[in-house]
């Protein structure tokens, strides 16, 4: 991070809010998944709380904006070790859309596979056998602690729900471009 993108998570009085606002669009737009209409339109409040000498957490409050006046309360939670964010956190009212904080969190790709096997009635043992997977695999998949990476992984769980890969991809917050 540059010296004033942790002057503006770090300063709650004097942080520059376009810094801060730049600084949070630019890592959400990396997210395959996140719907580039929505804009940070007002920063209200930042909450930093140093934890070690050069160990921070930092609470954003704001609100997101569509262009046809839409609005959704945002929250950031993001913890800054030296110069650089290695967590990161974004709330849009009670929904986590990002990555979860700690590695020890499912990842939201759990859910949402777990959801597209349900509605399409298919089994754990079903998917299992479908693509060659043990049931513990499925499983932890569904839970969201194992995420597929694997190209022909993916096409295989893809063409088991029966949707394009790059769809999938997209859900275990991969960009469509690794794909072989």
């Amino acid at each position: 991070m540059t010296p004033a993108q942790l002057d503006a998570l770090l300063n709650r009085e004097t942080g520059d809010r376009n810094v801060l606002i730049a600084l949070l669009h630019e890592r959400i737009s990396q997210w395959p998944w996140w719907d580039g209409a929505w804009r940070i339109i007002e920063i209200q409040e930042v909450h930093p709380r140093q934890i070690a000498e050069r160990l921070h957490t930092v609470t954003i409050v704001g609100m997101l904006g569509r262009d046809e006046g839409a609005t959704l309360p945002l929250s950031v939670f993001t913890r800054v070790a030296g110069s650089r964010l290695d967590r990161f956190e974004v709330r849009v009212g009670d929904v986590l859309i990002g990555p979860p904080v700690r590695d020890s969190d499912p990842h939201p790709f759990g859910s949402i596979f777990s959801a597209l096997m349900d509605r399409r009635g298919i089994s754990r043992e079903e998917m299992a056998r479908r693509c060659g997977l043990a049931l513990s695999t499925v499983a932890k998949m569904r839970a969201g602690y194992l995420v597929p990476e694997q190209p022909d992984r993916l096409a295989s769980l893809a063409a088991a729900l029966e949707m394009p890969v790059g769809d999938l991809m997209a859900v275990a917050g991969l960009h469509t471009d690794r794909r072989g």
